[in-house]
């Protein structure tokens, strides 16, 4: 199996980084009729994978259950959009709910997402308990430019 990431390639030590800072995720699924399905996240990037806390009844949700592809992929940063990361791998919903991860990791996910959560204006517990279910995404192909 071809690794993930390419150590020697600049753009994947780029993407890594943004990975560990950028904010948004764009999350790209199909609809249960196929038709393309893509929602702005928050996400946590934690042991190569990205970590998404979601409500439990929405369409991603429903579509890893049924196991549809997902692809992921950031804001394009960059002065002229020229920042991208594009990643395809396996989703998959975690058996324990999101409030046991935010537990375990409260500390830095309000590192990266405190002013966020602020501006959301619900506490980080509320959140936990609206958005129980975790998402867990492993990225198996990288396009970094």
């Amino acid at each position: 199996m071809t690794p993930v990431w390419n150590a020697d390639d600049p753009a994947h030590a780029k993407a890594r980084r943004m990975l560990e800072h950028d904010l948004i995720a764009w999350f790209v699924t199909t609809a249960s009729d196929g038709s393309p399905r893509s929602v702005p996240v928050w996400f946590f990037w934690q042991d190569d994978r990205m970590l998404v806390v979601s409500e439990p009844d929405t369409l991603k949700v429903a579509a890893v259950r049924r196991g549809a592809p997902v692809l992921m992929h950031l804001q394009a940063g960059g002065p002229y959009g020229d920042d991208v990361v594009i990643l395809r791998g396996r989703a998959e919903i975690s058996p324990s709910p999101s409030a046991d991860w935010l537990a375990a990791n409260r500390e830095a996910y309000v590192a990266k997402y405190g002013e966020a959560i602020d501006d959301y204006g619900m506490p980080l517990d509320d959140i936990a308990a609206k958005f129980s279910t975790l998402i867990v995404f492993t990225p198996e192909r990288v396009q970094a430019w």
